[in-house]
C-alpha cells in the first residue's frame, strides 16, 4: 500500500473547520491554519473502502469491536514499543479527551490539582 502525502487538495468551501473557519476564530483568512490538528492528505484507499462498504448496510446501530482490533493494538504495542499488553487491560473509549477527563476523575479527589503544561492542546 503506497500514500501520497504530496498531493493538494482544496478544502476551502468545504465546511472545513481548519480553512473555513478561520474568519471566526481568528477574525481574518490570511493565516496560516496551524492551530488545529487536521490532516492536509488524502485518507488511505483502504480507509475509503472500509467506510463504503460499511455504508451500504441500511442500518448503523451500535457495533462491537472485532477481536482483530485488540490483536493489532497489542501487537502494535509489542512491536513499537517493546511492550506486552494484555487484552484485558484495553478499554475502548470515545476520544482522548473523555480518556483524560475519566482518568483525571479516577485518580485524584475534589480540589486536588493537575498540572497542565502549555503549550497544550486547549481542550487538556
Amino acid at each position: 500500500m503506497t500514500q501520497s502525502f504530496d498531493k493538494f487538495i482544496n478544502r476551502q468551501g468545504t465546511l472545513s473547520l481548519k480553512y473555513d473557519g478561520l474568519q471566526q476564530i481568528f477574525g481574518r483568512t490570511d493565516v496560516q491554519p496551524m492551530w488545529v490538528a487536521d490532516m492536509d492528505f488524502a485518507v488511505p484507499d483502504a480507509v475509503t473502502q472500509a467506510l463504503q462498504a460499511r455504508a451500504e448496510h441500511p442500518i448503523y446501530g451500535y457495533s462491537l469491536a472485532p477481536e482483530s482490533l485488540y490483536d493489532a493494538l497489542i501487537d502494535w504495542m509489542h512491536l513499537k514499543h517493546n511492550w506486552h499488553v494484555e487484552r484485558e487491560w484495553i478499554v475502548l473509549t470515545p476520544g482522548v479527551v473523555p480518556s483524560l477527563s475519566l482518568v483525571v476523575t479516577a485518580l485524584t479527589n475534589q480540589d486536588d490539582g493537575v498540572i497542565v503544561q502549555p503549550p497544550v492542546y486547549f481542550p487538556f
